[in-house]
């Protein structure tokens, strides 16, 4: 241990690399500094463990994941954002290629809430980013629960985490609405890395995920895309809003252009509750202002003015 401690302390990752290949001990060693109470030992042992974990030696995985699964998960709890972050990096190399199974996973989960509710962008962006890499197991009703329970936050960014999952497990399971919600709140936010996650997570659901009930919510991101497009001071964040809402017309020409009759049930709603842009949008996709006229002729009375305006026309018609 003393040895191994000398090596660590002085940064000698590759001479640990080099003899771990030969002795499980040395990596037991290194499982043991984990729980070292100086934060120094702690970091670089998280590093060395790193290093080793890139050589992908299945050995090493199995004896970290044995031995050392629950200490990485309590030290997401560390008070020091340092260890937490370089505590990600090596869950990432240790599950790259490996599934984790439904109990580890629920481990992790719950160990990775508090890390979420730190509101600490970047170690929150990682935490998605090693959610997004995990290779999911098949998930039983209390996974899903608990998933769900992520989902139903209040708090955005717990909401996000349990859509990540949501969307690695491969099915939505009915949440689609709840899922674009969550992105559109994204979208919305006032920080530029998390509207950037947005636009990545509607990418991903448009990719791979889109369902009929989910294309009514689709068009509400529209006025979103156009507002990120206009208003971002970020050029890079501005030239994908507007390929995403290309996407997003895409997507929406290609679902109701032969669904003509649905597509007017949508606008109805729409203009019900006052969503106007909206209407609009969708008519201008999939048929120009036609389908427009055409809800104008069944009630001239009892539409929006705002529609009457947008189409030209007065009530005095």
């Amino acid at each position: 241990m003393d040895q191994i401690r000398e090596l660590v302390m002085s940064w000698r990752a590759m001479d640990i690399i080099d003899i771990a290949n030969g002795d499980e001990y040395v990596v037991t060693s290194l499982l043991g500094l984990l729980r070292d109470e100086d934060a120094a030992t702690r970091l670089r042992a998280l590093t060395a463990l790193g290093e080793l974990l890139k050589e992908q030696n299945g050995r090493i995985k199995s004896t970290v994941l044995r031995n050392g699964f629950n200490r990485l998960t309590v030290l997401l709890g560390d008070e020091d954002g340092r260890i937490v972050s370089r505590t990600i990096e090596v869950l990432l190399r240790l599950f790259d290629g490996v599934q984790i199974d439904e109990l580890r996973l629920l481990a992790l989960i719950d160990a990775v809430v508090p890390v979420v509710e730190r509101n600490d962008t970047f170690l929150y962006l990682s935490v998605l980013d090693l959610f997004g890499k995990l290779q999911m197991p098949p998930l039983s009703w209390k996974s899903r629960e608990r998933i769900n329970e992520l989902l139903s936050s209040d708090n955005l960014y717990l909401q996000a985490l349990g859509m990540r999952l949501f969307l690695n497990s491969g099915s939505l399971d009915g949440k689609g609405r709840a899922v674009l919600e969550c992105i559109s709140g994204l979208m919305t936010s006032d920080n530029v890395l998390l509207v950037e996650a947005g636009l990545d997570f509607l990418e991903e659901v448009l990719a791979f995920h889109m369902s009929p009930d989910m294309m009514g919510p689709l068009v509400g991101f529209l006025p979103i895309l156009k507002d990120i497009e206009n208003g971002a001071e970020n050029v890079l964040i501005r030239s994908r809003a507007s390929n995403v809402r290309t996407e997003v017309e895409k997507v929406l020409f290609s679902y109701y252009s032969p669904r003509k009759d649905e597509a007017l049930d949508v606008m109805r709603e729409f203009l019900i509750e006052g969503r106007v842009e909206e209407a609009l949008n969708l008519a201008l996709i999939i048929g120009g202002t036609a389908l427009l006229m055409k809800l104008w002729e069944e009630d001239p009375e009892g539409v929006d003015p705002r529609l009457a305006d947008l189409l030209g026309f007065s009530r005095e018609q």
